[in-house]
């Protein structure tokens, strides 16, 4: 018999991913969810699934997750460095947690520009950094024109 498993987490980040076959479509929903140990672990709602959960799933929400699949992520695309992620099924439950528990909103794991420019940094992962995007655009008539930006390491370079 399978252990019906049950955790309590915060979604700090929360994602549509288009679909291979027609990039208009959503494909899946994908999550970084946090623990009360400051764990992450992601999580993937697969297409046939997205519009029975997507109303109960919103960055920040505190929630209890019932009755989900965990398997080992193998992913070239990977969130967190955790071996695991969570799969959701039609069974799976999603309730709101009431009570003040200290999960923090973000999860960041900064790195410097640095490491990101020395290639010592694995690349099957997604990486944080400190920085400051400045963007500018004009618009007539609802027609995007021009977008420009800059970055900064903030970490060498705060102003």
């Amino acid at each position: 018999m399978k252990e019906i498993m049950s955790i309590r987490v915060r979604i700090i980040r929360l994602w549509k991913q288009p679909s291979y076959q027609n990039p208009k479509e959503d494909g899946s929903v994908e999550m970084v969810l946090m623990d009360e140990k400051n764990g992450k672990i992601q999580a993937t709602l697969k297409k046939t699934l997205i519009k029975r959960y997507v109303s109960l799933l919103t960055e920040c929400r505190l929630i209890v997750i019932t009755n989900f699949d965990v398997a080992q992520n193998n992913s070239n695309f990977r969130t967190t460095q955790h071996p695991y992620k969570i799969n959701f099924f039609f069974s799976t439950t999603v309730n709101d947690y009431k009570d003040n528990v200290p999960i923090p909103l973000y999860g960041f794991n900064f790195v410097t520009f640095d490491d990101i420019l020395s290639n010592r940094l694995d690349d099957k992962y997604l990486i944080g950094m400190y920085y400051l995007i400045v963007f500018f655009s004009i618009s007539f008539n609802g027609v995007f024109h021009k977008f420009y930006w800059t970055s900064r390491d903030m970490q060498s370079n705060p102003t």
